[in-house]
């Protein structure tokens, strides 16, 4: 499974959304209707899922899926 993949499934998982979100590169939290609570909770399960850590200004500087990706795979 993809990065993406993975993070789709995370974050469906977590927010509880249905399975036939339409996930893209360009989806951002407020796409997800996430609130910070959401986000830190997305986070720290793709930080368990992908054994990374992602501090609090990287978190700041994702604008979208697309860039929470790149990040993970720039870590691993």
């Amino acid at each position: 499974m993809q990065t993406f993949d993975k993070v789709c499934k995370i974050i469906a998982d977590n927010m509880g959304l249905d399975a036939d979100f339409n996930f893209t590169l360009e989806t951002d939290w407020a796409d997800l209707d996430a609130d910070s609570l959401d986000v830190v909770d997305v986070i720290m399960s793709i930080e368990e899922e992908f054994a990374i850590e992602i501090s609090d200004w990287e978190i700041r500087d994702l604008n979208n899926l697309g860039d929470l990706v790149s990040l993970i795979d720039n870590k691993q």
